[in-house]
């Protein structure tokens, strides 16, 4: 569905989405980096690194291109659209091909801080729950 087509809680529970995967996967990276890999699926980490790199990058790109949307008030106008641009921007810099490190562990921390920079977790689930 488009962005601009969602309402205010399904453009933030999207993001609640994004945050929670976040997490998750830097959860894992860390059991990596900490060599506990037998509890963990590299390849499942790489392959949802990538989909969230994608994902994020597309919504970025989207955010972009509907500058002109009448709705200035809506959670993807005033909340949504400037941290994911950044977040697409800084965050995912390793590639998504590479090791499963800690400069993929920081590239995932870069984005998880731009996209609560000014919403916590805690906000985007509220606004996700919200009537």
């Amino acid at each position: 569905m488009e962005l601009n087509k969602m309402t205010n809680q399904q453009v933030s529970k999207r993001m609640y989405d994004y945050l929670i995967s976040i997490e998750n996967l830097m959860k894992q990276i860390s059991e990596v980096i900490h060599n506990r890999k037998n509890e963990v699926d590299l390849a499942f980490i790489k392959t949802e690194y990538k989909r969230l790199k994608l994902a994020i990058k597309e919504d970025a790109h989207y955010v972009s291109l509907s500058r002109n949307d009448s709705d200035k008030n809506s959670v993807l106008q005033t909340q949504f659209k400037w941290v994911i641009d950044e977040a697409a921007a800084f965050g995912f810099s390793s590639s998504t091909n590479s090791k499963v490190d800690i400069e993929m562990w920081r590239s995932l921390e870069e984005a998880n801080y731009k996209l609560k920079k000014h919403t916590s977790l805690d906000e985007w689930k509220k606004l996700s729950e919200s009537v």
